[in-house]
């Protein structure tokens, strides 16, 4: 199998810094016990590729590399949204090009995927842990193989779409049948598994997954889009899957990054610590702390998770109110908790 670095490229997403005030229209942050609970212990995850596992459109980009890119874009935003059925925009978007045989292998030659950072590393943790990963995408299988190749995803785990030509190579259309053609199939793909299962994705027919009797959990990827119409009503936002691979195997409580501009750092010594932490030599992040300046310490309070106190204060500025709302709090040395 080709290594990662060899066959693609792994990139981070296109999400810009994202302030406090944008932040805080999403209460999904955090994960509840309930919902940690069902991500480690899930059987099953499935990917959503385009947007997700890579950080492109895969149909976008082929339309582009065909010279019909920004046409189709606009109805791919439109059904990544919702506001239209998706095999509507399916047909319309293909439509609008119509790709040869020859233009998609001239395109996948010239267009290797560019996969997400930490997506490798996710899917690899999962495996480890005895879950079993699945690609279910509205994308087609051509583009989707090689990804799946990468990851080393089985083909027989992969629900997604098929470009149909004639004998020439002229575009006919797409396999109607295939579940991933339609909104609602991805419920369907999902439902065939019978097993506990995560949808991990950014769109609305990811979303769709998440009814009863398909996915017990969605967690909205907002690290290439950020669907706000889609990322209110998951179960969990993430901007990052360093931390889905974080909180599969040793957090009880997790943390995440923070996106904003003005971010305050700090690196600080312990005294004690009152909620479960990652194991040793590994980096806590927190998400919406408020810091009070006393006695010469700091005390960082954490929303509904606990409380740490922290001494040692390194170049740190507190503000005039004395109350950061958002800070980014990197733990080092984590070792000391022993001593």
């Amino acid at each position: 199998m080709m290594s990662p670095s060899a066959s693609s490229n792994s990139t981070p997403g296109s999400i810009k810094s994202l302030t406090a005030s944008s932040l805080g229209r999403f209460d999904n942050l955090l994960p509840s016990k309930e919902v940690l609970d069902l991500w480690q212990k899930t059987d099953a995850v499935c990917f959503d590729v385009d947007s997700t596992v890579c950080v492109d459109e895969g149909i976008d980009e082929l339309a582009e590399f065909c010279g019909a890119g920004k046409a189709v874009a606009e109805w791919t935003a439109r059904a990544m949204g919702g506001s239209v059925p998706f095999e509507e925009a399916l047909a319309a978007r293909l439509d609008l090009f119509k790709p040869s045989l020859a233009c998609v292998q001239d395109f996948l030659e010239k267009r290797p995927p560019r996969l997400s950072a930490g997506i490798h590393e996710l899917v690899q943790k999962l495996k480890e842990s005895g879950k079993t990963v699945y690609l279910i995408s509205g994308g087609f299988r051509q583009m989707i193989n090689p990804v799946a190749s990468i990851l080393a995803v089985p083909t027989e785990n992969i629900f997604a779409n098929q470009l149909l030509f004639d004998t020439s190579g002229e575009f006919t259309g797409f396999d109607v049948n295939e579940p991933t053609s339609r909104s609602g199939g991805k419920p369907t793909a999902v439902e065939l598994l019978r097993k506990t299962v995560v949808m991990i994705g950014d769109g609305a027919t990811d979303l769709e997954a998440r009814k009863p009797g398909c996915a017990d959990l969605f967690i909205c990827y907002g690290g290439v889009q950020l669907r706000e119409a889609v990322s209110t009503k998951a179960d969990w936002l993430e901007f990052n899957f360093k931390y889905l691979i974080n909180s599969l195997e040793y957090m009880k409580i997790p943390f995440s990054s923070l996106y904003m501009l003005d971010t305050h750092f700090f690196k600080v010594k312990l005294s004690y610590v009152s909620v479960d932490l990652m194991k040793l030599g590994a980096s806590v992040i927190i998400r919406y702390g408020k810091i009070d300046m006393f006695k010469g310490s700091m005390r960082l309070a954490v929303d509904k998770w606990g409380r740490i106190d922290v001494t040692d204060p390194v170049a740190f500025q507190v503000k005039e109110d004395n109350n950061l709302s958002l800070v980014e709090y990197e733990l080092v040395n984590v070792s000391e908790l022993s001593n």
